[in-house]
C-alpha cells in the first residue's frame, strides 16, 4: 500500500511535469504536432485548443478530418485555433497507438494532462495568440487528460496557477469519466464556464457516469451547462470510422454540434477572478517554449 500511496502522490496528484525544466521539455517534444489556424489578419486571436480523442488525427486509410472541422468552425467564430496531436510528436503510428490508448495501456489521461499543459505554454509563446483569452475544448480520452488537468496543485512557483488563469473556459464532449480518471475524484483547482456534450447512446461513457465530474466543476464555482444529444453515439460527430467500429456519425447532429460550438465560442468571457494576475513567480511563457513549427492558414 505504501508503493501505491508514493506512485499516486509522484504520477497522479503531484506529477513531475509541472517542474518548470520538464514543462519546457514537454512542450519542445509536443510542438511539432501543433498546428495553429487563424482567422485572416496579423492577431492576436483569441483561440482555442482542441484536444483529440484515442482515434487520434489519421485513420487507417487517412486523414480524420474531425478536428480540422471543428477549427474551421472556431474561425467562423473569429477564433484562432490550436490542433494538438499528441501521437505524431511521439512517433507512434495511428493505428498502434489507437488500439493502445484506447484501452488505457499507454498514455493514460493523468500523463496525457501533461500534453494539454505544453499546448497551452506553446500558445502563450506565440505572438499571433492572445494569450490571457485562451479556452480547451476537448473529446472523449481528451476529455479524460483535461479532467486531469484542472485538479492538478501548483508545484509552488504560482507557474501553474499563473497557467491555467488564462484559461476562460473549456468544452467537453462526451468525455471519458472512468476509473482511473481523476476529474470526478478529487477537487478542481481551477474555475471557469464549463460546457458538456454528452451521446444519448453512447456505450463508452454515458453522462450519468459523468455527474461526479460536473459536481466538482461546480463545487470549484465554476457555471456548468450540459447538453445531452438525443439518439447518436459516442463519437456521432466523427465522419472517419473504422470497418468495425459499432459508433455512428450523425451529419444532422453534428452540423448542431457545430453550431452550438461556435455560440459557444461566440459567448462572452466569464468574469475574471481578481486574483488572476497576482503571481509574481513561475515560467516565464515567451521564453518557456518554442514557438509552432508551423501555421495553417484559414480557408
Amino acid at each position: 500500500m505504501f508503493a501505491v500511496a508514493v506512485v499516486y502522490a509522484t504520477v497522479i496528484r503531484n506529477p513531475r511535469f509541472l517542474e518548470p525544466s520538464a514543462r519546457a521539455s514537454h512542450a519542445q517534444l509536443l510542438a511539432g504536432g501543433l498546428e495553429l489556424v487563424t482567422p485572416p489578419g496579423p492577431g492576436p486571436f483569441p483561440t482555442v485548443l482542441l484536444i483529440h480523442g484515442c482515434g487520434g488525427l489519421h485513420g487507417a486509410h487517412g486523414p480524420n478530418p474531425i478536428m480540422d472541422e471543428y477549427a474551421r468552425s472556431a474561425v467562423e467564430a473569429g477564433w484562432a485555433a490550436a490542433i494538438l496531436d499528441s501521437y505524431g510528436p511521439r512517433n507512434w503510428e495511428a493505428t498502434w497507438a489507437r488500439r493502445r490508448v484506447c484501452v488505457g495501456l499507454r498514455l493514460p489521461g493523468f500523463r496525457r494532462a501533461a500534453d494539454v499543459l505544453a499546448g497551452l505554454d506553446l500558445l502563450h509563446a506565440d505572438a499571433r495568440v492572445d494569450s490571457h483569452r485562451l479556452r480547451i475544448a476537448s473529446w472523449s480520452h481528451g476529455g479524460w487528460a483535461v479532467g486531469d488537468l484542472v485538479t492538478l496543485r501548483d508545484p509552488g512557483d504560482g507557474s501553474f496557477t499563473k497557467t491555467m488563469a488564462d484559461v476562460e473556459a473549456i468544452h467537453f464532449t462526451y468525455p471519458y469519466c472512468g476509473f482511473p480518471s481523476q476529474g470526478g475524484r478529487r477537487a478542481w483547482t481551477w474555475k471557469g464556464d464549463v460546457r458538456f456534450v454528452f451521446a444519448e447512446i453512447d456505450t463508452v461513457q454515458s453522462a450519468a457516469g459523468c455527474q461526479p465530474l460536473m459536481d466538482r466543476a461546480r463545487q470549484a464555482g465554476s457555471k456548468v451547462e450540459m447538453v445531452i444529444f438525443p439518439g447518436v453515439t459516442h463519437a456521432f460527430d466523427e465522419r472517419v470510422k473504422s470497418a468495425d467500429s459499432t459508433f455512428r456519425f450523425d451529419p444532422v447532429a453534428t452540423a448542431r454540434a457545430h453550431a452550438d460550438f461556435i455560440t459557444w465560442l461566440k459567448s462572452p468571457a466569464p468574469t475574471r477572478r481578481p486574483d488572476r494576475r497576482q503571481a509574481s513567480t513561475g515560467i516565464h511563457h515567451s521564453t518557456h517554449a518554442p514557438a509552432f513549427s508551423g501555421s495553417k492558414p484559414s480557408g
